[in-house]
């Protein structure tokens, strides 16, 4: 095992923990020492790779986004028609971050509480990786207008996004992705209109 993959390694055993405690504690109980005991490492390990408390949950919060960047590049590559990969990514781009902190789900205000503002300017750089990765589908689809056009298409389903939902909402993901769904596709019905 080379150097990065310990650090990628042992970084992933933490936010694990961090998960797990989240699910049994919340975030904002959560101490650096429960962290250590929970991932089986030394705090002076926990601080190798986070520098604070704050800086383990938006690691958690970018690990989930980053995986979620992961499906929707798989998705845009894939050998089908534009409108079934655009649909399928809008509703990935919800539902794999809804899927991802089910086992927490009921701690995530504190979280985003917490982190809230060092998040926003993540979010910006996350929104606009969303954006560019849609606007390619939508270049397949509809050339015109294709940045614009992906803006408001996330926008749009930005309302079925974890911080966006109550914990009640977040703990029926099957609602979730039914109402998501029922969006996207008059969203894309839409898009097909205003091009025909």
């Amino acid at each position: 095992m080379t150097a990065l993959e310990v650090k990628t390694s042992t970084r992933d055993q933490i936010l694990d923990a961090t998960d797990r405690i989240m699910a049994r504690y919340g975030f904002r109980k959560m101490t650096m020492d429960d962290l250590a005991r929970e991932a089986g490492l030394s705090k002076r390990t926990i601080y190798l790779h986070f520098t604070s408390k704050e800086d383990v949950g938006l690691s958690s919060i970018g690990r989930v986004v980053e995986s979620v960047h992961r499906r929707l590049a798989s998705v845009a590559g894939e050998d089908c028609p534009a409108q079934d990969r655009l649909r399928r990514m809008l509703i990935e781009r919800v539902m794999g971050r809804v899927e991802s902190v089910q086992q927490y789900h009921h701690s995530l205000d504190e979280l985003f509480e917490v982190v809230r503002p060092a998040y926003m300017a993540r979010r910006k750089l996350y929104f606009d990786i969303e954006v560019a990765m849609i606007s390619e589908v939508l270049a397949d689809l509809d050339p015109v207008d294709v940045q614009e056009k992906a803006t408001a298409l996330l926008l749009a389903t930005n309302a079925f996004l974890p911080y966006s939902l109550s914990v009640r909402e977040l703990g029926e993901p099957e609602e979730i992705r039914r109402r998501l769904t029922t969006m996207v596709n008059l969203l894309l019905r839409g898009l097909q209109e205003t091009r025909g």
